[in-house]
């Protein structure tokens, strides 16, 4: 499979298509849920693992700002993250940023500091919790980051 490709072009041979299908579903809902987000005008799937692990490219209408309408969504069995696209710009950077912004909470939270410096997951700041995300990141560091393609954004968004 070649990827970035549209979610509207999804086809049922794409490798875990049901669960990719939910996780775009979970990753439109999650992007929806923030008053910002007036609408999604377009996504595509650059990075694939079905359930597990999902990196989409989400176009949106941005109530507060008219040039900052795209944005990576990480998803799967992990808390949700977005991240602009003014700092990673492919999808091994993605998932490095998302590494090390779950890794300051995970830190934070074993050390029974607040969590209001760090990315906001939406995920009880419990030592079970930590625990679990930690599993999740230990897992991307040592057998997905290494081994994934670096896909980057399309020309005309790098900035």
């Amino acid at each position: 499979m070649i990827y970035p490709i549209k979610t509207t072009e999804l086809q049922e041979n794409l490798d875990f298509y049901g669960e990719v299908i939910l996780m775009q579903e979970r990753a439109t809902q999650y992007l929806k849920g923030f008053p910002w987000c007036k609408a999604v005008t377009g996504s595509s799937l650059y990075f694939n693992l079905g359930e597990k692990l999902c990196v989409f490219l989400y176009e949106i209408d941005n109530a507060a700002s008219k040039d900052d309408n795209f944005l990576w969504v990480v998803v799967g069995d992990l808390p949700p993250m977005y991240l602009d696209i003014y700092g990673p710009k492919n999808t091994v950077h993605v998932l490095a940023d998302y590494v090390d912004l779950a890794k300051k909470w995970i830190s934070n939270v074993e050390g029974g500091l607040p969590v209001t410096g760090c990315y906001p997951f939406n995920i009880a700041p419990t030592a079970e919790m930590a625990g679990l995300l930690k599993q999740r990141i230990v897992l991307i560091e040592n057998a997905i980051l290494a081994n994934m393609d670096e896909i980057a954004l399309p020309e005309g968004l790098k900035a």
